[in-house]
């Protein structure tokens, strides 16, 4: 058994050049085609080139030249091909206009707003937190000279002056 392997018939794979003078087009049409689902019998990688089996590529073209013939006539699968293409187009320039916006500065990540929420949070129980020790001696002087009423207005000063601070606003007073 070991000497007696199958002998395949070896197919020449031609480079993206060699495809192109065999087909007599540009070098930008087969890397077209490429992007287009032509099929590659070994991808190539950093200075290594891509191989393509020349009669593969025929029987593709063949098979999609044969597809746009029918949709033109229209004998073929017209409206699902045409839908399928109207709406990769329609993602296509959703992502472009994200990405566009982004560059902007009109779209955000949500990572980002994320971490600037949770600092937001942050900083509002830091700040809440804080109150009883900032507001602590003016809170038993208002006790010890007028009683439940002066804790009271006191409180509604404390909780005013938080509001006017986490807005952003420190001369206008609320509504009472």
């Amino acid at each position: 058994m070991l000497g007696r392997r199958k002998k395949r018939a070896k197919t020449k794979l031609l480079t993206r050049r060699e495809v192109a003078g065999a087909l007599g087009v540009h070098m930008g049409t087969v890397t077209l085609w490429e992007r287009g689902g032509m099929p590659i019998a070994k991808r190539g990688g950093r200075g290594i080139p891509s191989l393509y089996n020349l009669t593969v590529v025929e029987h593709w073209l063949a098979e999609r030249d044969g597809a746009s013939r029918k949709a033109a006539e229209g004998t073929g699968p017209t409206q699902g091909t045409l839908a399928a293409r109207a709406e990769r187009d329609h993602w296509q320039a959703q992502v472009a206009r994200q990405n566009y916006e982004t560059k902007q500065g009109l779209l955000v990540a949500a990572v980002e707003v994320e971490r600037a929420w949770s600092n937001e949070v942050a900083a509002v129980k830091a700040k809440i937190l804080a109150l009883p020790t900032a507001w602590a001696d003016r809170v038993f002087r208002a006790s010890t000279l007028e009683a439940l009423a002066g804790v009271e207005r006191t409180l509604r000063e404390a909780a005013a002056e938080l509001l006017r601070e986490l807005a952003g606003r420190r001369d206008e007073e609320p509504a009472a």
